[in-house]
This record gives structure tokens, C-alpha cells and sequence, in this order.
């Protein structure tokens, strides 16, 4: 967002909360500018459709998300450190990004994500390389399918359940924070654990 306005930084805050409320066919953009506190034709003056607005959002989000995922470009760093540290990034950043509402809104339009992708459709940088491990015979055989949806579920779960999780386990706002504070550390663990035994 280095080279928005102020005013266009503060109109996509605004419809990033309302587009993760509302949902993009939900969101309306009156609500958009009463959120960011601004008239309807001021919105307008900066971004001419709710689909403009998304675009740009859909677009930020996923670069800043497919410059976490080059991490697995780098093989400098040992498999075990390099696992932990995206796991900690990678919560972080569903916690504080759109990551989540850009993912429903790829659900239910997948040319969202097609239109952008190169026609080769590579596999995901995450498996690739842990593939390329196992064949190199540095860590025992992993289906690595299982382990990438493992990884994927264990972050976005709670954080996509979270109201639901203190309800059915009696924790109040307090102790659900000092557990999500601890939660990715655990998360590293149990599939760093995993890949050092071998899961078919």
C-alpha cells in the first residue's frame, strides 16, 4: 500500500472489514463508505466499483502471500528451522490479513485465482520442496499432500472458529489468547514430529 493516498488506505481498511463480514456479494458500497466515514460519491472519486475495490485487495493480499510462500525458494536454512519460522509467519499472517476472506471468495470463484495463475500451474512451493528432500534422501518419505492440508487446517481452524472454540471449551478471552500465543509453536511441533517419523 506504499504508494496509496491516505484516503485510499483508509477506504480499503474499510472494505477489507466489510468484504470479510459481508462477503463480497453481501458488501454494499454505502457500507463501505460509512465504514471508512467518507460520502458515498467521495468513494466513488477514488474507486469506481465494489469490483475495482476487490481487485485491488485480492491483489495485495495475494502478493504479499506469495512472497511468505518464497521462502521455500531459499534451502539455506536447515528444513526443521526454516518449517517453524513459516508456520509462526504464516499464522501471523492469516491473523492480520485478508488471507482467509480472499480464500472463501477463491471457493466460490476459482477463475479468481485461474485468471491470475501461469498456465504451467505448479505445484505449490511448500510440497515441491519437501519433495525434493525426501528424494535427496535427507528425511524419510512424507505424503506431503496430507502434510500441506494438515498445515493449512491446524493454522486457519482457530482462527476461523475461535468463537465457537471458547464456547465448547470454557475459555474466556484471556486464556484463549495466551493459548493462540503458544498455538503455532505447538502446530510446528506436531508436524516437524510427523515428518521426522515418516507419514504415508
Amino acid at each position: 500500500m506504499s504508494n496509496l493516498t491516505e484516503p485510499e488506505k483508509k477506504i480499503l481498511d474499510a472494505a477489507k472489514k466489510v468484504f470479510e463480514t459481508q462477503g463480497y456479494t453481501g458488501a454494499r458500497m454505502q457500507q463501505i463508505a460509512d465504514e471508512a466515514s467518507i460520502s458515498k460519491a467521495s468513494l466513488h472519486y477514488y474507486f469506481r466499483s465494489k469490483e475495482k475495490l476487490f481487485e485491488h485487495i485480492f491483489d495485495e493480499t495475494m502478493s504479499d502471500f506469495m512472497e511468505l510462500v518464497s521462502t521455500w525458494n531459499d534451502d539455506s536454512e536447515h528444513w526443521e528451522s526454516k518449517l517453524r519460522h513459516f508456520i509462526i509467519q504464516f499464522f501471523d499472517f492469516l491473523k492480520t490479513k485478508s488471507l482467509l476472506f480472499i480464500l472463501g471468495e477463491i471457493n466460490r470463484n476459482p477463475e479468481l485465482l485461474l485468471s491470475r495463475r501461469k498456465k504451467s500451474k505448479p505445484k505449490a512451493k511448500f510440497i515441491t520442496y519437501f519433495e525434493n528432500l525426501q528424494e535427496a534422501g535427507k528425511m524419510k518419505p512424507s505424503n506431503m499432500y496430507v502434510i500441506y492440508i494438515f498445515m493449512h487446517s491446524l493454522c486457519a481452524y482457530p482462527i476461523l472458529n475461535a468463537k465457537l472454540f471458547q464456547l465448547t471449551t470454557g475459555m474466556n478471552n484471556h486464556d484463549f489468547e495466551m493459548f493462540m500465543n503458544n498455538y503455532p509453536k505447538t502446530v510446528a511441533d506436531l508436524l516437524i514430529n510427523a515428518l521426522k517419523k515418516g507419514l504415508q
